[in-house]
């Protein structure tokens, strides 16, 4: 990791682009003249809820924020300069806030409150197609730990897909015609299927998914973007200004077929998901109670968070001696269902979503009219908050609780493995929410 000191107040808020952002998040790319350490940067800023209505002040700070500092070093491959004093972020949010889109606007802001950044490779600034793919979650869960009422469900209908169906009930854009067991399967035809629902939902949603984001030059791709839209398809698939869309949707995914074809990357991340959530999240919920009884029966306080952030918040230290637990041959005797080992399956749980919400950047830089050559990189590893896990509890409830209302014969089916047979006599339609 290289750590530097650096005062970003020299630069002018001009000199940087809104590229884009997150959930927590808003991402830059340094634009200005050629420096040694920021050119071919981009600048990853922590966001804040705006102030609730009738408030002049930002939305109630975390009381157990995950600094910058912890996420540098948690992923130890990116700098992180120091902003001194809190008047130039002032400035460059001012700058920088009608570039937002609004409806990111109006419940988030950049926190100014801060005083660091992340500095990183700029991986879609230099290119004319850069695609950036959220996997979600590649695996069914083990169902020892799953309820009567869950169990039908989960194992037959994965968390990605059922949060999409949510999101569709709540009015809100989603993937609906994209199944992450089938970009993990390892089959060429099931990843192409995942591929065209991808773009399919992407087009629907005029980019507004974020599975799936296209780049050209550091700036987003929409569907509806007109010339950017045609100038991007000329330069990255050598297609005309009057192509058709499936023209271009044929070129899109015959592009990127053959990077997920060759990568051993989607098997590694699934492989870790499914590892280090092995209970799933009902397993773990009821290990937490487990243990919250327990400690009442031992005479503790009975209304003691087992979860509580001051005590469950992992440091560094914390991550590093769990890591070499569980690459040991030993780690079964830390992964049992028992309070005791709650910390060690907290820990694992936290990294398991740290790998589900990772996104993967795919580069395309054309040789020629026919041929491409491109890259792929895992971004977005950032260290997932203790304080999300009682969220995390409720959305899982919720989710299948909503799906278990869809009719069964209305139930699309997720499937595990690298199987083609059920594709071969189902229709796309059928397989998409």
């Amino acid at each position: 990791m290289l750590s530097l000191s650096l005062s970003l107040s020299e630069t002018s808020p001009a000199e940087w682009k809104y590229i884009s952002e997150g959930g927590a998040t808003v991402v830059f790319s340094y634009q200005g003249p050629n420096h040694p350490v920021l050119t071919g940067k981009v600048l990853r800023l922590r966001k804040t809820p705006r102030a609730r209505e009738g408030n002049g002040t930002p939305g109630d700070p975390d009381p157990h924020p995950i600094t910058d500092e912890f996420t540098v070093e948690f992923q130890q491959k990116v700098i992180s300069p120091r902003v001194y004093g809190n008047t130039w972020l002032q400035a460059f949010s001012a700058y920088h806030e009608p570039s937002r889109p609004l409806e990111r606007r109006t419940i988030s802001m950049i926190d100014i409150s801060r005083r660091t950044g992340v500095l990183a490779l700029d991986l879609i600034g230099g290119v004319s197609c850069a695609v950036e793919v959220k996997p979600k979650w590649g695996f069914l869960p083990n169902p020892i730990h799953l309820s009567q009422e869950s169990r039908p469900i989960k194992t037959r209908n994965c968390r990605t897909c059922m949060y999409a169906r949510l999101k569709q009930t709540e009015g809100k854009n989603a993937a609906m015609h994209y199944c992450p067991l089938d970009l993990f399967s390892g089959s060429r035809k099931r990843l192409e299927y995942a591929l065209k629902g991808l773009w399919d939902s992407w087009v629907q949603s005029n980019g507004s998914i974020n599975n799936l984001r296209v780049f050209s030059h550091g700036k987003i791709v929409r569907p509806n973007d007109g010339l950017t839209f045609q100038a991007w398809s000329r330069e990255s698939f050598s297609l005309p200004p009057d192509a058709a869309l499936t023209s271009i949707k044929s070129r899109f995914i015959d592009s990127l077929l053959p990077e997920f074809l060759h990568t051993s990357l989607l098997n590694h991340i699934s492989t870790l998901q499914r590892s280090l959530d092995s209970l799933d999240c009902e397993g773990f919920a009821k290990l937490v109670e487990l243990t919250r009884i327990e400690s009442a029966g031992l005479g503790d306080n009975r209304d003691v968070n087992p979860l509580d952030a001051d005590s469950m918040q992992p440091t560094m230290e914390d991550w590093v001696s769990f890591v070499d637990i569980f690459l040991s041959p030993e780690h079964q005797k830390n992964s049992s269902f028992k309070p005791s080992n709650l910390r060690y399956h907290t820990l694992a749980y936290l990294l398991s979503a740290t790998f589900k919400d990772c996104s993967l950047i795919i580069t395309l830089r054309p040789r020629s009219a026919h041929e491409e050559s491109s890259s792929i990189k895992v971004i977005d590893l950032d260290f997932k908050s203790v304080n999300k896990i009682p969220g995390w509890f409720n959305l899982d409830e919720k989710i299948v609780k909503v799906y278990a209302n869809i009719h069964a014969g209305m139930r699309k089916e997720c499937i595990e493995g690298n199987s083609e047979s059920e594709y071969d006599s189902c229709p796309t339609s059928t397989r998409a929410g």
